[in-house]
């Protein structure tokens, strides 16, 4: 069935629509990666614990750009969502989930997109990572997996610049957001772009088909496209089956992470030596979410959508190429009432982290702006002070870039003194957070539960029950929040403290000094029920309630027992970190000693001992010990 849309009534009553939607309340977001081995006992802890979790809002993460979904099948069979891949691939699971936990407080979106789907290795390599010579930050990729550009091809997946080699990822594991031209809103939405372009003439690219083959005309080379061209097999709208497909399951909104650089810099326009224009990516990107606004106008008026934005995309000066800067600028400046549609209804949430401040790339916005929270501020200033509405965002953990294994020292992790800055000139007004089960990968990166918990006091007040729960662990008992909770809380434009009691259902023991690590080493892969203890970095923990592959810090579900001598693992595990021993303070080692710590392999470059891995200049830091997923945002 294909929906034929007026576009002048149509763009009319989706800008009256959407603009009356706005946030009944601050949004607290957290973002939950799905995958068939773990990712249904997540979601099953958290619909259990749904009203005691500090978020109320969950985003359910990543359906496929090119998704097919014939409404009341039923079936994620073509979603891409990466759930469970048998039977109904999940639907009646996740049904199910969602109904619960919104029950409980807590509104559930699909997002569409995400760095993965959204990567065409190809084009990414050539024109946005190797495309500006070889002094861009990643080409680093290039010269170690291939020698040179003209090295990279698909049997190295074009040198790695979209994931690295350890991820395994093959060209299936990618996508690209379509143009279905068949479509009629689809057309209706191009229309309406070309109708108010305050730029470049737009040009579309109907011919870029995901799963076909294309040819480069800029040095002549045939490539298959990555994703799943099944919709143009069954001639149907992946924007339009969307909107289908979250009516069906009951969520309340859709959100779409548009992160296509590629397009950018292949698509970009002007002299030869800078600064260019990316319009024709505002364009895309425009009727993009101009179609899914048409469809959820004529099948499901309720429904909510928000989008991911890039921390560059609300600056309006001169664009040099490699990120997605000025986008959301410009489609703010000449489709002011999708850009309000989006911001009234579910939000434009800004992704503002993978930030850097090696100035070898002049990564710092400004002269002097270079930590994290002053970057954060920076990049959410400009939105507001060009009038856009937006929501700020949190990394939790380790980022993605700059590369850990790469470039170390330029990282700029979320640590307790930069989420309190950031909140101190954001928290009011709510946000978000990648990811849910992300672990934080050193002790002193704030957690999941201790983000979303002061995100959560700051926008929503400090005597709100559900900021004082925690995100649950598959498998754990159900978390319950203490009726009594005592807060003080002084709450000024700039400023925010909050000191808040909390109890679960699971008694934490106070923490003593057990001497001897006689407890066995922390693991990664091994399954630890409440009240299990381990030893890992000089120190003995005990798991406040069920854990997997969360490394033990003085947070929860980890209780700190206090430091020991012996034994401090993780010894023996997986991934790149199996049979390497856990460094210990006691220990002395010689030049070429490998050793594991905080998640990583360190190899140390002459004699040491007492030398902490990762503070001091004797380690080298190695590979991460197991591979996970990422999502990435280049300024």
């Amino acid at each position: 069935m294909r929906l034929t849309v007026t576009l002048l009534s149509a763009a009319s009553a989706i800008v009256l629509a959407l603009t009356q939607q706005a946030v009944a309340a601050p949004v607290v977001a957290g973002y939950l990666l799905l995958n068939p081995t773990n990712g249904p006992s997540k979601l099953q802890a958290l619909a259990q614990n749904a009203a005691n979790i500090p978020i109320n809002r969950l985003y359910l993460a990543f359906l496929r750009p090119g998704m097919t979904y014939v409404p009341g099948s039923n079936t994620l069979e073509h979603v891409g969502l990466n759930y469970i891949n048998s039977g109904d691939y999940g639907f009646a699971d996740i049904k199910s989930k969602i109904t619960t936990l919104q029950a409980g407080g807590v509104e559930v979106f699909l997002s569409v997109g995400g760095w993965n789907y959204g990567c065409f290795p190809y084009l990414y390599t050539y024109y946005s990572v190797g495309g500006y010579g070889t002094s861009t930050p990643n080409y680093y990729k290039i010269a170690e997996n291939g020698g040179s550009l003209s090295a990279c091809t698909e049997a190295n997946m074009w040198c790695y610049t979209c994931e690295p080699k350890s991820e395994g990822t093959v060209l299936a594991d990618f996508d690209i957001f379509p143009e279905p031209s068949n479509s009629s809103t689809w057309k209706a939405a191009q229309q309406y772009i070309i109708s108010k372009a305050g730029g470049d003439p737009p040009v579309f690219h109907p011919e870029m088909v995901p799963g076909k083959k294309w040819t480069d005309t800029k040095n002549n080379q045939v490539n298959l496209i990555p994703g799943d061209g099944y919709f143009v097999t069954v001639n149907r709208d992946p924007y339009q089956d969307l909107v289908y497909l979250a009516k069906d399951l009951g969520v309340v909104g859709v959100d779409i992470d548009y992160e296509e650089m590629w397009h950018a810099d292949y698509f970009k326009n002007g002299p030869s030596a800078g600064p260019w224009t990316s319009h024709q990516t505002v364009y895309k990107y425009g009727a993009i979410m101009k179609d899914v606004m048409l469809n959820i106008e004529a099948i499901q008026p309720s429904l909510k959508v928000s989008t991911a934005s890039s921390a560059a995309g609300g600056l309006s000066t001169n664009w040099w190429g490699g990120n997605l800067k000025n986008i959301w600028y410009n489609l703010f400046k000449w489709y002011p009432d999708i850009y309000n549609g989006i911001a009234n209804s579910g939000g434009v949430n800004v992704m503002t982290y993978d930030l850097s401040n090696n100035q070898q790339f002049y990564e710092c916005p400004d002269t002097g702006v270079c930590s994290l929270s002053q970057q954060v501020n920076y990049y959410m200033n400009s939105y507001a002070a060009n009038g856009m509405k937006a929501l700020v965002g949190y990394e939790i953990g380790i980022p993605a870039y700059p590369d850990p294994n790469h470039d170390p020292t330029h990282q700029l992790p979320l640590v307790q003194s930069e989420l309190t800055s950031i909140l101190a000139a954001q928290g009011s007004q709510g946000g978000f957070f990648w990811e849910l089960y992300k672990p934080p990968g050193q002790s002193t990166n704030v957690d999941a539960t201790s983000t979303a918990q002061q995100i959560c006091k700051a926008a929503l007040g400090a005597s709100t029950p559900r900021c004082s729960g925690v995100i649950p662990q598959p498998g754990g008992p159900t978390n319950t929040v203490s009726s009594t909770s005592t807060a003080s809380q002084t709450s000024t434009q700039t400023s925010t403290a909050v000191t808040t009691t909390t109890t679960t259902t699971t008694a934490t023991p106070s923490p003593t000094n057990p001497g001897t690590c006689s407890a066995a080493a922390w693991s990664s892969s091994t399954a630890y029920s409440g009240g299990a203890v381990v030893s890992y970095n000089g120190h003995q923990y005990t798991a406040q309630w069920w854990s997997q592959n969360n490394i033990p810090t003085a947070g929860a579900p980890w209780t700190d027992n206090g430091a020991c001598s012996g034994n401090s693992g993780p010894g023996p595990g997986t991934g790149s970190c199996a049979g390497v021993n856990a460094w210990t303070s006691s220990t002395s080692y010689n030049g070429g000693a490998k050793v594991t710590y905080g998640g990583f392999v360190y190899s140390a470059q002459w004699w040491t001992q007492g030398e902490t891995p990762g503070s001091a200049s004797v380690w080298a830091k190695g590979a991460a010990c197991s591979a996970t997923l990422r999502r990435r945002l280049y300024k």
